[in-house]
């Protein structure tokens, strides 16, 4: 039944040249619990897809109401560190250039300014694939202010494995 599924799915694919798509929780980030040396990451929700994907690209739309600050953003397909306790929370305080971290790029902001974005790196797709998918932000440019960065309408893109 698998097989005829994936099949099904894959010739489907193939006819209409439209990619597959996966889609990802929206969620918020606390920019005060960002360090500038460090990103802090977040683990996706998500449901794995059923075939194996070769290709995948991450898209959406950020908002922060915060000025002349620049943003990167990070992904990795395991656990990118051990956890922090800063209070009551657990977070995944990160350097940015240990094992199984990729960057993806940054995104500079203005006051209240909606970025759609996309973002595409073997990373993201081993991260779908696998069904662990962390993203990461980190302050490179501007003063560290508070503020909320908000990740809406996540959607990976994604090609099927011929």
């Amino acid at each position: 039944m698998r097989f005829w599924k994936i099949l099904l799915l894959g010739l489907l694919a193939g006819c209409t040249n439209a990619p597959l798509r996966v889609p990802l929780a929206d969620f918020d980030v606390n920019i005060a619990l960002v360090p500038s040396d460090r990103v802090l990451f977040v683990k996706q929700s998500f449901d794995k897809p059923p075939l194996p994907l070769s290709q995948v690209a991450l898209e959406g739309y950020l908002t922060y109401r915060q000025e002349n600050t620049t943003l990167g953003f990070y992904a990795a397909d395991t656990t990118p560190c051990s956890p922090t306790r800063v209070g009551s929370e657990e977070l995944y305080l990160c350097d940015p250039n240990g094992p199984g971290i990729a960057s993806l790029g940054q995104v500079g902001f203005s006051g209240g300014a909606i970025q759609r974005f996309e973002f595409s790196h073997s990373r993201l797709t081993s991260g779908i694939n696998s069904g662990e998918l962390w993203l990461g932000v980190r302050l490179e440019g501007g003063l560290p202010t508070a503020g909320t960065l908000q990740f809406r309408s996540l959607v990976a893109r994604v090609a099927v494995l011929p």
